[in-house]
C-alpha cells in the first residue's frame, strides 16, 4: 500500500510520465448512445450467458454482435 501512495503522491506532484515511458496512440470508437432494453425469460437469459461465456465477451456484447450482424446481412441483401 505504500508504494500505491508514493505513486499517488508522484502523479499528483505532475511526474506522471518517465522519459522512457513509451507513447501508443489508440484509435477511439465512437461511444455508443443508445440504450435498448431487451425482455428474455431466465431460461434464454441463461442461454445468452452460457453462449457468451463460451465466446469470451459479456452478454449484452454478444447481443450487440448479433443484432449488428443481422443488420448487416440486411444491408448486404438489399444493397
Amino acid at each position: 500500500m505504500a508504494d500505491l501512495d508514493s505513486e499517488i503522491k508522484r502523479i499528483e506532484l505532475g511526474h506522471a510520465w518517465d522519459e522512457s515511458d513509451e507513447v501508443v496512440e489508440a484509435q477511439v470508437k465512437a461511444p455508443l448512445d443508445k440504450v435498448i432494453p431487451v425482455r428474455l425469460s431466465a431460461e434464454k437469459w441463461d442461454e445468452l450467458r452460457q453462449e457468451a461465456r463460451e465466446l469470451g465477451v459479456g452478454p449484452t456484447t454478444l447481443a450487440r454482435m448479433w443484432i449488428l450482424e443481422r443488420l448487416r446481412q440486411k444491408a448486404k441483401a438489399t444493397g
